[in-house]
């Protein structure tokens, strides 16, 4: 598990916070995105899009492309 860019402290406050080590993939899933949500929110060079990858040993899969500023008030208002 990692972070990386101008954001990843924030990012890193919430993940460290919510990671359990039998997390589901889904939960993993929530928790980065969860994580890159709240680091972009508050970092200004972090852009307003989360695009979330699964690395694999075979390659990689894109999780997610979601809108930052819809998101944020949906973790804020704890839907999630």
């Amino acid at each position: 598990m990692f972070s990386t860019g101008c954001g990843n402290g924030y990012a890193y406050g919430v993940v460290d916070s919510g990671y359990k080590e039998d997390m589901t993939v889904k939960e993993a899933y929530e928790l980065g995105r969860r994580g890159i949500v709240h680091a972009t929110h508050r970092d200004a060079y972090s852009g307003g899009v989360v695009n979330m990858y699964h690395m694999k040993e075979d390659g990689w899969i894109k999780v997610c492309q979601e809108d930052v500023s819809e998101l944020i008030h949906i973790y804020k208002e704890g839907m999630f």
